[in-house]
């Protein structure tokens, strides 16, 4: 049987609907072309993580090319990904390339659910990609990635599977959170399990999850220390996206104080390593400055109803405490 990382590869093209024609594949990959713009889609040979064997799945779609870094792309950048779905805006300096990027680890259990979640993102990312191209290359001084198949063209003609968003995401989106209710609320029994300290109703959830260690806010207050352990998230049925309407939005603090100056570039590098599976944790969402503050990073994404039978509130929140800790080692192998 082919490894789990092939296997995904196969479920994605199939789900996709690709037209041959306007697809390059490889031996762990495939690149193709919905319109304008290339996405590429690769897995990682199997690696072996707590016993289990792994692959990292990675998609991308290039949407700005001959970026002027004069212009602070990664300043530029910030404010997209604090409306992050699934995916996160990247800035290559190295390439002075512009992406839309997600990525996600998989192994046998968890292939059929996660396939359509991927599918999905990746559908999503590439529309985005062709909707932003020109608002962005004109703030980065930069020109849309246009690239052709390299034996048939140019591509002329928008593949339908670009038309997934308006009419399906946006519609299933104009109806109340299909997260609020008893899923939720027992979403408690797991922090209880996990040893987080946090709480849960219908309409959210608020934990913490390590950082440097799992130990409460208000323990470290009460021990005096003024360096805080844990990481913050919260979970809202109740705020919903500018574009896919209703859902749910997740958003997570790091206990860190940047320079504010900073934390844009930061909140770009962070992407840029899940984004070449470095981590063991989804980057369907992004890291960018804090949405509520000017203080400190943060990690934003959002499932839309569309996704709500397939995404339980209990994985979101153990991606989260893998992301904080990935962040916390992030930041003590670039420390000056």
């Amino acid at each position: 049987m082919a490894d789990v990382g092939l296997r995904m590869l196969g479920n994605l093209y199939s789900q996709l609907m690709i037209d041959d024609a306007w697809c390059v594949r490889r031996e762990r990959g495939f690149t193709w072309w919905s319109y304008r713009l290339a996405q590429h889609i690769e897995v990682s040979h199997p690696f072996q993580s707590h016993g289990v064997e792994v692959c990292t799945v990675r998609i991308w779609t290039e949407t700005v090319g001959d970026v002027d870094p004069r212009t602070s792309p990664a300043i530029v950048i910030a404010p997209f990904n604090m409306h992050a779905t699934s995916d996160a805006l990247v800035w290559s300096p190295n390439t002075s390339m512009i992406s839309r990027c997600s990525s996600a680890v998989v192994h046998d259990e968890t292939i059929g659910w996660m396939s359509k979640i991927l599918a999905t993102a990746a559908v999503v990312q590439n529309a985005g990609a062709h909707n932003q191209a020109h608002d962005l290359a004109r703030a980065c001084g930069g020109q849309p990635a246009a690239s052709n198949h390299p034996s048939n063209g140019r591509r002329d003609e928008r593949d339908d599977i670009l038309n997934m968003s308006s009419h399906v995401l946006v519609p299933e989106g104009g109806y109340p959170s299909r997260f609020t209710g008893p899923g939720m609320a027992n979403a408690s029994d797991f922090l209880v399990q996990m040893n987080f300290l946090g709480s849960a109703d219908a309409t959210g959830l608020t934990c913490e999850v390590p950082f440097t260690r799992n130990e409460p806010m208000a323990v470290t207050s009460m021990a005096g220390g003024d360096q805080l352990h844990t990481s913050l998230v919260q979970i809202f049925t109740d705020v919903a996206h500018p574009e896919a309407g209703n859902g749910l939005f997740t958003l997570m603090k790091l206990p860190v104080s940047p320079n504010p100056q900073d934390i844009p570039s930061i909140a770009n590098a962070l992407n840029a390593a899940e984004a070449g599976g470095q981590s063991l944790s989804h980057l369907l969402g992004a890291w960018c400055p804090d949405p509520t503050s000017d203080r400190t990073l943060a990690f934003c994404s959002f499932v839309p109803n569309m996704l709500s039978h397939l995404v339980r509130v209990e994985n979101i929140v153990w991606d989260q405490s893998v992301r904080s800790q990935f962040a916390r080692s992030w930041f003590g192998s670039n420390a000056n």
